[in-house]
């Protein structure tokens, strides 16, 4: 945790510097200036600099979240955030029953809007308890939402010094629906949307249902992140980790394979290893550098493109580990095949694209489509 007793130690690491009178240490980030005063207890922010502070207790050394607040700031303004972008404590009424709430840090844009709502908890038993509150009915961080709706990004932030250096959490809800799922909303109902949704309650619903109580790892401070163009990257093999018993993984999976109505116990033991194999054959043959294919790019993705790396993955997997030879049709297959074949040579394309019709007719399964589509048919005239 960080405390008083580690606080100058931390505030080296991450820039300080202890001025040549009292206890004072100080750091310049271009834009501004902050400090934090031992003798007085007191941290102060670049008010003068526009950031805005509506709470004082905030600022001084009586609660330990108010460190984890100060390192947080630290890290938005090494980020490049701008002090006059930044709002700490701003406060809302909550709820019927007139609730004050307090979030502890607002970021605005450029226009001023609200980007970003992040919550700042303590490392350890007060993140876990926050974490499991948002995902039992919302939390604070809903709450917060319904006060600025037009809010991208909510933000559950906890930090902790290890001995060495400071190591931090911070888990993000997207606020904008999924480009995919909002499609499928134009088509099916039921499908429930954060643009349809009119309070925080209906927007946890939605965030629970729909999105399966998503939270993104680190989209706002990480390497591939930009001041004020959050975005979520692709993930690479370096950031994998590994699974932990908090992940419940046995229970998502079956969570998962009752949303999209898989019941048969064989089929779904199939689908999985299928899974497991795309898994398998794609961390071996990528370096930690490299974006993995075994991912659904957000933002980037249709749920065509998802499917065919599946099915191209699952190819080298069955090749390296069964010896098995499975069909699979690249996604520029047509555009090469009559790239490749032209003028004399169309009747060689025709016998190619009638093979490959015939092979995916009568002699191939997708085992990755989970909801089954019939007759599905376009007709272009």
């Amino acid at each position: 945790m960080v405390q008083v007793k580690n606080l100058k130690e931390i505030l080296s690491s991450i820039g300080f510097a202890r001025t040549a009178a009292g206890e004072c240490f100080t750091r310049d980030y271009g834009t501004c200036s902050l400090s934090v005063d031992f003798d007085s207890q007191k941290i102060s922010y670049p008010e003068e600099k526009g950031l805005k502070i509506n709470d004082r207790t905030t600022s001084n050394f009586e609660h330990p979240e108010n460190f984890v607040v100060l390192e947080c700031v630290c890290r938005l303004l090494e980020k490049g955030y701008r002090p006059e972008h930044i709002e700490l404590e701003p406060r809302w009424t909550v709820g019927h029953d007139a609730k004050g709430g307090k979030a502890d840090i607002l970021v605005r844009n450029a226009n001023g809007q609200p980007l970003l709502i992040i919550e700042c908890k303590t490392w350890g038993a007060e993140f876990s308890k926050e974490k499991k509150r948002t995902e039992q009915d919302g939390g604070q961080l809903f709450s917060y939402w319904q006060q600025e709706n037009a809010t991208q990004w909510l933000a559950l932030y906890a930090s902790e010094w290890d001995g060495d250096k400071i190591r931090y959490k911070c888990l993000v809800i997207h606020c904008k629906d999924d480009a995919n799922i909002a499609k499928l909303a134009e088509k099916e109902s039921s499908i429930k949307t954060y643009a349809d949704a009119r309070n925080g309650r209906e927007r946890f619903e939605v965030w629970n249902e729909t999105y399966q109580k998503q939270w993104l790892d680190d989209v706002i401070f990480s390497s591939e992140s930009q001041a004020y163009k959050v975005g979520i990257p692709p993930l690479r093999k370096g950031l994998l980790k590994n699974f932990t018993p908090e992940d419940r993984i046995v229970n998502r999976f079956e969570e998962i394979l009752r949303h999209n109505n898989v019941s048969d116990k064989e089929n779904a033991f199939n689908r999985l290893v299928a899974l497991f194999i795309c898994k398998l054959v794609d961390e071996m043959k990528k370096q930690d550098s490299d974006v993995v294919d075994f991912q659904y790019k957000q933002g980037q993705d249709t749920y065509e493109s998802l499917q065919d790396r599946l099915q191209h993955l699952h190819q080298q997997g069955m090749g390296e580990f069964m010896k098995e030879t499975i069909f699979y049709v690249e996604a520029d297959y047509a555009e090469r095949l009559f790239t490749q074949y032209t003028g004399r040579q169309r009747k060689v394309a025709i016998e190619d694209l009638n093979r490959t019709i015939r092979i995916l007719k009568f002699y191939s399964n997708n085992d990755f489509a989970f909801k089954d589509v019939h007759n599905k048919v376009r007709t272009v005239f």
